[in-house]
């Protein structure tokens, strides 16, 4: 089994699909022992996103909750193929952690060349830290241009256990994408999308398939407290001097 040292991609009930507060997320992470969680409310482009006021308004929160330390970020929506997000700029330089995703409910699906287009962008563009459920068929795209993107600019891929119940198809993907990232030394990052306190830390399946496909634990960014909050401040640190 692998040892986690937090849940970097959750959602508290300002996202409206979702149903805990950030105050129970944190009671949920020292639960599981965590040195670290993050919250990622979604972008203001989903029809029930948080606005920008409440991520600017993040820095008021405590650095640490329950014990446990505490990273301000969000799920950024991806709304064009040209590297745009629902977010402006200050915000991108405000946050410690940007995760940025395909939803349907923001960009219809293209083609595999568009979708790869698209992300390459983004990455080029410097805003987005980690690439969210990027295993989603829906949103297929030519994994090694793509990875060898997030190789150059220092992103990360994430591999997002929500995916593999919501997004049939995720899994077959993510065997590429692993494959490449390991290869290429892409930073991954194993995250539940939790919607609750519930989901918060649970990656049964994630566990499943990597141990499956052979993934070594030094291979995963969030199980190393020093590699991954290395990470973190290189990111912050780029960002804030786009």
């Amino acid at each position: 089994m692998y040892r986690f040292i937090g849940d970097f991609h959750t959602h508290s009930c300002v996202s409206q699909h979702a149903y805990s507060t950030i105050g129970e997320l944190a009671e949920a992470a020292a639960r599981k022992g965590f040195s670290a969680f993050a919250v990622t409310d979604q972008g203001p482009a989903l029809f029930d996103g948080a606005s920008e006021h409440h991520f600017l308004c993040m820095n008021t929160l405590p650095d640490e909750m329950e014990g446990v330390r505490f990273l301000r970020g969000v799920e950024a929506d991806i709304i064009d193929y040209e590297g745009g997000l629902d977010i402006s700029r200050s915000l991108v330089s405000s946050l410690d952690l940007i995760i940025a995703s395909y939803h349907t409910e923001c960009i219809e699906p293209e083609s595999k060349t568009e979708h790869t287009k698209g992300w390459i962008r983004l990455i080029e563009s410097g805003f987005v830290d980690c690439l969210g459920h990027c295993g989603n068929p829906l949103f297929d795209f030519y994994h090694r241009p793509v990875l060898e993107a997030c190789h150059h600019y220092g992103v990360a891929i994430e591999i997002n256990e929500n995916s593999f119940v919501v997004r049939p198809g995720s899994e077959e993907n993510c065997v590429d994408i692993i494959s490449i990232a390991l290869e290429l030394n892409v930073p991954i990052i194993v995250n539940s999308d939790a919607h609750s306190k519930w989901a918060l830390g649970c990656f049964p399946r994630t566990e499943v398939f990597l141990e499956k496909l052979g993934v070594p634990e030094s291979k995963i960014l969030s199980c190393n407290h020093d590699a991954f909050f290395s990470f973190i401040e290189r990111r912050k640190s780029f960002r804030s001097n786009i």
